[in-house]
C-alpha cells in the first residue's frame, strides 16, 4: 500500500506545464501557519495520482503560501502568467529524515514573500 501525502511527509511532485516538466520536493505541513491550500489539495493522494490546478496570478501567493517562492524557482518562472496551469503527478511520498523537517521549517519561515517586485500581484505580501 502506498503512503499518502500527509503532515510531515516528504512529497516529490512532477509539475507539468505546457512547456516543461520539473521535479519539486518539499515536506508537507512545515509552515507555522499550517497547511496552505496547495497542500490541502495534495492530502491523501498517493504516488501515481494526478491533479490539475489553474491558479490565477492574483491568487498564487495565497494558494502556495510558503511554497510560492520555491515553486516558482522549480518552474524557472521570473514572472507568473495570468493563470498558472499545472498538472501535478505525485511521484513519491516518503518519511523525511529529522534534519530535513528542521530545514523545511526554517525555509518556510524564510520564504514568506518575494519582496513585492516579482510582478505576481502580491503587493509585497
Amino acid at each position: 500500500m502506498s503512503t499518502p501525502v500527509d503532515h510531515l511527509k516528504k512529497v516529490s511532485l512532477d509539475l507539468h506545464t505546457d512547456t516543461q516538466t520539473e521535479r519539486f520536493i518539499f515536506i508537507c505541513g512545515t509552515a507555522s501557519d499550517g497547511l496552505c491550500p496547495f497542500e490541502y489539495e495534495l492530502l491523501q493522494k498517493v504516488a501515481g495520482d494526478q491533479l490539475h490546478l489553474s491558479v490565477p496570478r492574483a491568487k498564487a501567493f495565497q494558494t502556495f503560501a510558503h511554497l510560492y517562492v520555491p515553486l516558482r524557482t522549480a518552474l524557472h518562472l521570473t514572472d507568473l502568467p495570468e493563470t498558472l496551469d499545472v498538472t501535478i503527478t505525485i511521484a513519491a511520498v516518503t518519511d523525511p529524515e529529522p534534519r530535513e523537517v528542521i530545514q523545511a521549517m526554517a525555509q518556510a519561515t524564510d520564504q514568506n514573500g518575494c519582496g513585492g517586485d516579482c510582478g505576481c500581484g502580491c503587493d509585497g505580501h
